[in-house]
């Protein structure tokens, strides 16, 4: 695929959008494979900005996401009102195991983003664990039962999706040994979490009143959190996620624990102690038809959903503001070779892309050791670093 048929995509998909959007565009394509088939037919021109949002990201690597993979968008007329999406049409057309990466617009204009981070802003390590199961004595606490499903099968089933999505999208997250924790903790076991920032248990709910039938209405999601936690932003977002998929609020949301069990939650508590902190997800009612068929149509997308709202609860995604075009220099140069771009002055710094002979780049600023700062989109700042010594690597166009 050329650049000028690429150009001409982000004209038919983007033309009313500003340069981030454009650049969005243009990413999805290189994080498609230049698959031509997945977006709109090609215009028979296109703009400058679009040209220019061609050759940024294919020459010089430029993402509307640098940390994530673009690989889907939808657009505002067709997904959403006014910029706010129209979830239940998108997850009908986006793969369940893409996030939401954010979203452009011009005014009723826009798209909506969706792929997988590549990595996170700061270190984050997580541990999941699936309620029930294997007992210390060898028995086993299946935990509660209706509807023809047994508690300690979906929550493995739902803990393995969450933490695959979770790797999938650059968090480190590990899944707790196959115990019944209860049991384990009761009988004095020991288990270090001290390496992890959060740790998520997975259980299903139960009412007295039992519906295997089914009414039409789903009792919904919640979680138990302890009483010393300082907040709940990140259960508040997994929580609208999953309301937003088709889930309700039960009960308050999100319940302080003590509230319901005087003493707490023995795992929980385990937890807490080592200053650890601890959400029990009851996904939805087991004892409720509804509720699973609610879940069993949309388990996969339950655990994007649950890895979308820790991300944005721990404001763990990286920000993408500052990776605009920032413009032109006061001088273009034309490489006579292949050369590294770094992100300093010498050539012990970290190289981060490569100008290919015969390509061109813009010059900001020209040391007295030789060394150019150059135009650069692919840095968080928005310019890098270039060797010509002795002028034997660049010339002047």
């Amino acid at each position: 695929m050329t650049i000028e048929m690429i150009a001409r995509i982000i004209e038919a998909e983007a033309s009313v959008l500003d340069f981030q959007g454009k650049l969005a565009v243009a990413q999805c394509i290189c994080d498609n494979r230049f698959d031509q088939n997945a977006f709109t037919k090609p215009t028979d021109d296109y703009s400058p900005e679009s040209l220019k949002a061609a050759e940024l990201a294919v020459l010089h690597g430029a993402r509307r996401f640098p940390a994530a993979s673009l690989l889907q968008f939808r657009s505002f007329t067709n997904y959403g009102r006014r910029g706010t999406p129209d979830w239940k049409k998108i997850y009908n057309s986006v793969p369940n195991d893409l996030l939401y990466l954010g979203c452009d617009s011009k005014g009723e204009y826009g798209h909506f983003y969706f792929g997988r981070w590549k990595n996170m802003a700061t270190p984050f390590k997580m541990l999941v664990m699936a309620g029930h199961g294997r007992n210390m004595d060898g028995s086993y606490d299946p935990g509660a039962c209706g509807c023809g499903y047994r508690e300690a099968e979906l929550t493995r089933e739902l803990s393995r999706l969450i933490v695959a999505r979770a790797k999938d999208n650059g968090i480190d997250c590990d899944l707790a040994p196959d115990r019944n924790h209860y049991s384990y903790f009761k009988s004095g076991g020991k288990y270090d979490v001290t390496q992890y920032k959060y740790v998520l248990e997975i259980h299903f709910n139960a009412s007295t009143k039992v519906d295997p039938v089914g009414d039409g209405a789903i009792r919904g999601s919640m979680f138990y959190i302890d009483r010393s936690e300082s907040g709940h932003s990140v259960e508040d977002a997994i929580l609208q996620g999953l309301y937003d998929i088709g889930s309700r609020q039960a009960w308050d949301g999100v319940v302080i624990t003590q509230r319901q069990y005087t003493n707490g939650l023995m795992v929980q508590n385990a937890i807490r102690r080592q200053g650890v902190s601890h959400a029990v997800l009851e996904t939805c009612f087991i004892s409720d038809a509804d509720d699973m068929k609610w879940y069993q149509g949309h388990k996969d997308l339950i655990a994007t959903k649950v890895v979308e709202g820790i991300i944005k609860g721990f404001g763990l995604a990286p920000k993408d503001s500052s990776y605009a075009y920032v413009g032109k220099g006061f001088v273009t140069m034309v490489a006579l070779e292949d050369m590294n771009v770094r992100t300093g002055t010498n050539i012990s710094a970290p190289a981060i892309g490569v100008v290919y002979r015969g390509q061109m780049v813009e010059v900001l600023k020209i040391f007295d050791n030789g060394w150019m700062q150059i135009v650069w989109p692919g840095a968080a700042c928005g310019y890098a670093y270039t060797s010509n010594v002795h002028r034997k690597y660049y010339k002047k166009v």
